[in-house]
């Protein structure tokens, strides 16, 4: 789905003064390697992603787990209102070029984003004191969680997925969980 700058995106306007755990959590779904584990752990296997969302909400009692949920309703969000008709109108092999597309999302999210350097680094130091681990996502997955790949890569803007698009799926999205969340 979405990469880590847009994930976190979302995250800093939900809560802009969040403690670490909370960015740590946004980005952990992502880190587990195997795609079946990960599409478990997403709750693609389920028939229902809304209610397994909203059982996972209630167990969320710090900022480490308040965070995966955020990025489960991002994922869900994102390819409701962008993902999918993109899928659609590519079509078979699509998500080749989606894939190119979140690259240039994320590197030119990074590199012109004021605190995107400062919450990698706090990231990459993070002492995993909220860290809860759960059936797929342990401290070595989290850990590999890095902005190296963003650094070495400065890309130009995606023009499918443009930062104005990305801003308002931020706010929207943002918005929307929190609304949904209480």
């Amino acid at each position: 789905m979405p990469g880590p700058m847009l994930h976190l995106s979302v995250a800093k306007k939900v809560n802009p003064n969040a403690g670490i755990d909370f960015y740590v959590g946004n980005l952990a779904p992502d880190a587990i390697k195997n795609r079946e584990q990960k599409d478990i752990a997403h709750f693609y296997n389920v028939s229902d992603r809304e209610s397994a969302l909203r059982e996972f909400a209630v167990k969320a009692n710090n900022e480490y787990l308040k965070g995966i949920l955020l990025h489960l309703y991002v994922d869900g969000k994102w390819w409701e209102k962008h993902l999918s008709k993109f899928a659609e109108k590519e079509g078979e092999g699509w998500y080749v070029k989606y894939n190119e597309e979140n690259w240039k999302m994320g590197s030119y999210a990074f590199h012109n984003t004021e605190w995107a350097y400062n919450l990698f680094e706090q990231i990459e130091n993070w002492d995993y004191n909220g860290f809860v681990e759960t059936e797929f996502i342990t401290k070595e997955n989290v850990k590999w969680v890095s902005s190296k790949l963003l650094i070495e890569n400065k890309l130009d803007a995606s023009t499918v997925f443009t930062p104005e698009l990305i801003e308002k799926f931020a706010y929207d999205t943002a918005d929307d969980f929190i609304k949904w969340l209480s």
